[in-house]
């Protein structure tokens, strides 16, 4: 085999999203001497085809092109470059989900680079290599493999000092430790890309990387800065003068405000809301303005009629629908413009804005345009959403028709990101067909059968639902939630058996999981699968589960898979979530009578234990299956509700129970808390610098909760007021086996994981530093922190899924349990409820869960002097996770 000169193609900086921003070709070295030059040429040829292929989003014309470039090439015997044509070949056919291929194409490359001697452009085909490998691993699943991969890549681009492949790298790296949720070290290699980004003379170079880092930024929920970088970005992208480039940067900071005025929505701050609205539609009709290339206009306008369709902006809408239909046409043929076409549809079926047969036109141009690609990926995607369409018009057979040949392909493409819409979507048409033939028994379980598909490819997916292909329309709380809750209404209709209760109740979990992986944006929560009977044969566990109809509940009674379901048809979703806000109100305000508490909290007591009341009792002339812990699952608002305030009529239910939440039951590491061996880390602040920078009052009687803290527990470390740091927290937690950490600070839970934090003496300690605060190096992975109390803080008021926050620290922390508040409360009786916590913690014959209700017990009847018996001082405080 010869070794020749070779004419070396390089790969630009890599995106985050979409993994390759383009394949740039330069100049070409000359044909050598030893082979005809109509030969070499028309190799060169083919790869710079093939590149305007990749680049123009013809993946199946790319690979084609790209093989017979690799084949001239072994032909000829210049190993290097067919090793780079197999490299960039693997890369399209990662792209046409064609995985096995991708993997064959990326093997022989490997084996051919360890045939050849070290130089700088065989190191540069092996890092090139090995970078289209560790996109291929994170297709597959195999992140920290990918991790790996690409830092070796690093090395030799560091070795031969190509600074595009260098960064190209640390920002792949990032995104795959988002992706593992080590979202400390991804920032910190991000902080430090930005900074070389910052200081980069070419100012090319520079708006590529800033546009790159912004998209990740966002990907990792990290929006403000993402807002920072991009508009940064725009900047230099401006000075350049170059419209396509400052359409782009546009395009991007569009999505980030569009993202940051949804989460100021879940916030009912709708002054914020609208602001980050009205500049997202700037944003995207600057982008469409400026843009030159007609997909890249499309996309604007695109996005910018999804916004301005869910602002009932109709006028606007008027006028841009005409101009995409125009731009439509415009289109060159590729998978942009395929994926363009059917998000347009998508939105004409959402809003029925057109005539039936004019999407169809739509979507089957789509169709034919994807076949002539052999774009399988794109055709499942355009015949899915013509099944849609059929589904809206009640054309269940054109609809089942459409839909099964699309999830064929989609299934046949390693693509289950698609996959799972079209189970999901057969499974409405079936459950619709059923209903139909008045509940035909077969087209029923079909239905089910299909729902469960959807249902197991989202639970493979995980933490890859985060990196999902950007050019389809992906929304959380849209398109994965429904698929769960649809699933469990079909379970739980009529008379379910013990399978389908068993099988509704994982659904659910599984949800709860789903909802944390999207709440952090990567598979955060690593489930460990219990028996609850291995754990406590004195706990039942309670499922509520809200749907819009109706009111479910689900039971699980000591004993194996002892399940009990009781569905009221008389409670809607809206009905629930205005009786949790309404008792939430008043529990928050002290001056509330307890007779209005006691009203309002029966009637939820009414739904979610009085249906089991009878059997509930009846264990308890049973000692050894007697029901003494109260364990629940919560579902939607009623994760904003302590479950100890329900009122039965006579007796709070703290009166009866233990009561504690856990997330699922598959989080909890069954291990109870050692109290031989207490030792405290004690943190908290009077009144900080960052309380004042929050807008937020002094928190007068730290000092006496602290200094009862340390009068109960032998082992205690302070750190008070000034000392009060996040790194002197991880100093200590490195240093020294505590089993409790107990911070009293101000904080704030919250669906959006940049408003959960709780405030150290300088700044916030965001959520996402939780792992990095307290979870901390290997040594600690065998003496997790059993306990996390936050004293004084609260969920944010207005926002249904606050309480996603506070189950968020909770994982982060990896604590076993956390003991925390849900509103604030007056810090005097704080501190002497904490005191009173920790001198029944002491006791080794009660669980940490028997440890609270005793506390709340004692407010109820101890003090009579104060008004501590009012729920507004007790029922703020609830345990989540390992009760015992």
């Amino acid at each position: 085999m010869k070794y020749k000169k070779h004419s070396l193609v390089s790969l630009s900086l890599v995106t985050a999203l979409s993994f390759i921003l383009s394949l740039n070709i330069p100049t070409l070295f000359s044909a050598t001497a030893q082979q005809p030059v109509i030969t070499q040429q028309s190799a060169i040829a083919l790869m710079q085809a093939g590149k305007k292929s990749y680049d123009e989003g013809l993946f199946a014309e790319a690979t084609k092109t790209l093989q017979q470039a690799a084949k001239i090439y072994a032909t000829t015997g210049e190993t290097l470059n067919q090793a780079q044509a197999l490299s960039f070949t693997s890369l399209a056919q990662q792209k046409l989900g064609q995985l096995q291929e991708a993997e064959e194409a990326i093997s022989t490359s490997l084996s051919l680079l360890k045939t050849l001697p070290d130089r700088q452009d065989t190191t540069q085909v092996r890092a090139l290599t090995l970078n289209a490998r560790a996109h291929l691993l994170l297709a597959k699943g195999n992140t920290e493999t990918a991790l790996e991969t690409w830092q070796k890549a690093e090395k030799l681009y560091r070795q031969i000092r190509d600074r595009v492949g260098i960064l190209g790298s640390q920002i792949n790296r990032a995104l795959a430790l988002q992706v593992l949720g080590l979202y400390r070290r991804a920032d910190k290699i991000l902080t430090q890309v930005e900074q070389e980004i910052y200081q980069e003379p070419d100012p090319s170079f520079k708006v590529a990387g800033l546009l790159n880092l912004g998209q990740i930024r966002r990907q990792g929920r990290d929006l403000e800065q993402s807002q920072k970088i991009l508009q940064i970005g725009l900047e230099v992208a401006q000075k350049m003068r170059l419209s396509e480039v400052q359409s782009k940067v546009l395009l991007s900071l569009g999505n980030t405000e569009i993202a940051l005025a949804r989460n100021a929505k879940t916030l009912k701050n709708l002054e914020n809301a609208q602001n980050y609205t009205q500049k997202a539609l700037n944003s995207y009709q600057q982008a469409a303005n400026l843009a030159i290339s007609p997909t890249a206009k499309v996309q604007a306008n695109l996005n910018q009629i999804s916004v301005l369709l869910e602002e009932r902006q109709d006028s606007s809408v008027a006028v841009l629908l005409p101009q995409i239909r125009i731009s439509l046409e415009k289109l060159p043929k590729s998978r942009a413009s395929i994926y363009a076409r059917v998000n347009f549809a998508q939105t004409l079926i959402k809003w029925s804005l057109d005539r039936k047969e004019n999407i169809t036109q739509i979507l089957n141009i789509a169709i034919d345009r994807a076949r002539n690609l052999t774009d399988q990926k794109a055709e499942s995607y355009a015949l899915g959403t013509l099944g849609q369409l059929y589904e809206n018009t009640l054309d269940w057979a054109k609809a089942i028709e459409f839909t099964q040949s699309a999830l064929v392909i989609a299934q046949a493409t390693n693509a289950p990101d698609i996959a799972y819409r079209w189970q999901w979507q057969m499974g409405r048409l079936l459950q619709m067909q059923a209903e139909k033939t008045h509940h035909n028994k077969n087209a029923d379980t079909k239905a089910v059968s299909y729902y469960t598909q959807a249902f197991n490819t989202l639970n493979n997916l995980r933490g890859d639902l985060v990196v999902l292909n950007p050019e389809v329309q992906f929304s959380f709380r849209e398109t994965v939630e429904p698929v769960y809750r649809q699933l469990v209404d079909l379970l739980l209709r009529a008379k379910p058996n013990r399978d389908r209760l068993i099988q509704a109740r994982d659904v659910m979990e599984a949800l709860q999981l789903a909802e944390l992986d999207n709440f952090f944006g990567d598979a955060c929560a690593k489930p460990e699968q219990v028996k609850i009977d291995d754990l406590d044969p004195h706990a039942a566990v309670i499922y509520p589960i809200i749907l819009s109809d109706r009111l479910e509940v689900i039971i699980k009674l000591p004993g194996t898979d002892n399940l009990r379901h009781y569905g009221n048809q008389n409670v809607s979703d809206t009905q629930v979530d205005e009786a949790v806000k309404q008792l939430r109100q008043s529990l928050k305000r002290r001056s509330t009578s307890p007779s209005q508490i006691k009203k309002e909290a029966q009637q939820i007591y009414n739904w979610l234990i009085k249906p089991f009341e009878a059997e509930l009792e009846s264990t308890k002339n049973r000692e050894e299956s007697k029901v003494k812990n109260l364990v629940f699952v919560l579902d939607g608002s009623l994760r904003n509700l302590p479950m100890a305030v329900l009122y039965d009529g006579t007796k709070y239910l703290v009166e009866r129970y233990a009561v504690s939440v856990t997330s699922g039951l598959q989080l909890l590491e069954p291990k109870p808390l050692q109290r031989k061996s207490l030792s405290v880390l004690v943190g908290g602040a009077i009144d900080a610098p960052s309380f004042e920078k929050e807008g937020l009052g002094a928190i007068n009687n730290v000092a006496v909760e602290l200094e009862g803290v340390k009068k109960n527990v032998q082992r205690t470390q302070m750190l008070e007021n000034q000392t009060f740091l996040q790194q002197n927290i991880q100093k200590q937690i490195n240093s020294n086996p505590y089993n409790i950490v107990h911070l009293a600070t101000h904080g704030k839970f919250s669906s959006n994981p940049e408003q959960t934090f709780i405030l150290d003496w300088q700044k916030r300690i965001k959520v996402k530093d939780f792992d990095n605060l307290l979870n901390l190096d290997y040594q600690r992975s065998s003496k997790p922190i059993e306990l996390l109390i936050l004293s004084a803080c609260e969920t944010a008021t207005g926002d249904n899924r606050a309480a996603l926050g506070l189950a968020g620290v909770a994982i982060k922390a990896g604590a076993r349990s956390t003991l925390a508040s849900l509103w604030q409360v007056n810090d005097a009786s704080t501190a002497q409820f904490m005191i009173k916590f920790y001198q029944e913690l002491k006791n080794p014959q009660i669980t940490k869960a028997e440890a609270l209700r005793n506390v709340q017990r004692a407010f109820l009847t101890e003090f009579s002097s104060t008004d501590y018996h009012r729920p507004y001082h007790w029922a703020s405080f609830i345990l989540v996770g390992n009760w015992f």
